[in-house]
């Protein structure tokens, strides 16, 4: 999607109510993420919505999500290339004062605000939190600004401070992982294997791609190694190359193996029963979370429902990523080409 296209899409959906078409703009901005050209799509709609406020209302937000008349998305993206180019210093003044906006607005009193990165962690958050309805929709990913925030305090061996705000950043998204492996990587360098056999456990069921299966099990790979159960380690460094190759995994699995030897132990691919009391042994589940993949067939069932081909599609992307059953991933491609199609016919 280009501008001149969402610009049309906009104006079509624009009722003059105030409130509900904030609220649309507001969900629609959050679809875009995923966009190739996310940014200039956002940046559209949020001109659009400042363009459309009256002038107390465009003051208070314009203070609410901006930085000396910059953007927070954009002072986070400033900051992300930062840390890529190694300047973490320069990178934490910018990402402290996103901090600092992100409490003085959007933390303590209500409304909760989350930053659902998709549709699917919305579903999954009503799905674990039933009961919770009264949340409203945070402007900009908050989760991801405070996760970064993190790693920047980890590089600098400031864990008291990481430790913060990295469970602000939990409060944010209580459905993603990626805070959590920012957590995890933080009990690694303060040595704190309770800690991090908690956060792992706590992961495991959030996983929703394979990438994010085999860290969880890298990094209980690693907690075992540290117990000295090498056993365990050797099945969950085993695990994870099996759900995302990794020459690093595999070279930690050979360096247990060898260990294993000094003590006269010898290891084998496991059983499906071996590695399932490994699981247990540990209080996990092997993954993918079958409540994960029955969520998704339902959402996939229910956007089919109400003709939602974009939400059909994305969410058969979700079941296939748990899964990795074809049939998902045929479905997918049903859906594309349905949608050429009606496209060249239009």
């Amino acid at each position: 999607m280009n501008v001149p296209e969402l610009m049309t899409q906009i104006r079509l959906e624009m009722t003059g109510d105030l409130k509900k078409d904030m609220e649309y703009l507001t969900q629609l901005a959050e679809d875009l993420r995923n966009e190739p050209n996310a940014d200039e799509l956002t940046k559209a709609v949020m001109e659009h919505a400042f363009s459309i406020m009256p002038e107390d209302v465009r003051k208070d937000m314009e203070e609410r999500t901006m930085i000396d008349g910059k953007r927070l998305d954009l002072i986070y993206r400033d900051a992300l290339a930062l840390v890529d180019a190694k300047k973490t210093a320069e990178a934490k003044e910018l990402l402290a004062a996103l901090s600092d906006k992100i409490a003085q607005y959007f933390e303590g009193d209500a409304p909760k605000y989350f930053s659902f990165r998709n549709p699917f962690e919305y579903h999954m958050y009503r799905h674990f939190y039933p009961d919770d309805t009264n949340f409203d929709s945070a402007p900009f990913d908050f989760a991801a600004y405070l996760s970064l925030y993190g790693y920047v305090l980890i590089e600098e061996r400031n864990v008291r401070e990481a430790r913060k705000v990295l469970l602000r950043a939990q409060k944010f998204n209580p459905v993603s992982a990626d805070a959590r492996f920012e957590m995890a990587e933080l009990c690694k360098l303060a040595q704190n294997m309770p800690d991090l056999l908690k956060v792992n456990q706590e992961t495991l069921p959030l996983c929703t791609t394979a990438d994010r299966m085999a860290r969880v099990l890298a990094n209980m790979g690693y907690y075992c190694y540290a117990t000295q159960d090498f056993y365990s380690a050797a099945v969950f460094y085993f695990e994870s190359v099996r759900f995302a190759p990794s020459k690093a995994v595999e070279f930690e699995l050979q360096d247990v193996v060898r260990r294993m030897n000094t003590f006269g132990q010898k290891f084998a691919p496991p059983t499906k029963g071996q590695t399932l009391d490994v699981y247990e042994k540990y209080s996990m589940k092997q993954p993918p979370n079958s409540e994960l993949v029955n969520l998704a067939v339902v959402m996939i069932q229910q956007a089919h429902k109400f003709n939602r081909t974009d939400l059909e599609a994305f969410f058969n992307r979700v079941a296939f990523d748990l899964t990795n059953d074809p049939q998902f991933r045929e479905e997918m491609k049903r859906i594309a080409a349905a949608k050429r199609a009606e496209n060249q016919s239009e």
